[in-house]
């Protein structure tokens, strides 16, 4: 019963993040930039929840993200020198939000363990 409420708890908080993250790109005046990768997090809480993972799902051909290496199935384990295990979910999510020409430092795993570090520069979100 307690797994059942955790996992409806968890799926609540992505949607709360997602809904706040779409209301932000959408009423946004200035430019968004993006990485080109689509992550999955797993946190626990409902209001601004706690991370314990964030893995990539999947990475757009020819966006900083392909092009420094990051491939799907990679765990993103630091954003800018915070840890993502025990983070917020909203300050983790403000690092990552950066206007085209900012960049962001992670640092990652492979499936079969090597971590390695990569800059990313944001690109502008085409319409």
């Amino acid at each position: 019963m307690r797994r059942h409420s955790e996992l409806i708890g968890r799926r609540a908080a992505i949607i709360t993040a997602a809904s706040a993250l779409l209301h932000d790109f959408a009423s946004a005046q200035e430019p968004k930039g993006t990485f080109g990768f689509v992550a999955k997090v797993d946190a626990d809480g409902l209001f601004n929840p706690t991370l314990k993972s964030v893995l990539i799902q999947s990475v757009q051909r020819d966006l900083p993200a392909d092009l420094a290496g990051i491939t799907a199935g990679d765990t993103v384990l630091e954003v800018d020198g915070t840890k993502v295990a025990g983070a917020k979910a909203q300050a983790l999510a403000d690092r990552m939000k950066k206007k085209p020409g900012e960049s962001v430092t992670l640092r990652l795993s492979r499936p079969d363990g090597q971590t390695y570090v990569v800059r990313l520069v944001a690109v502008a979100i085409k319409p």
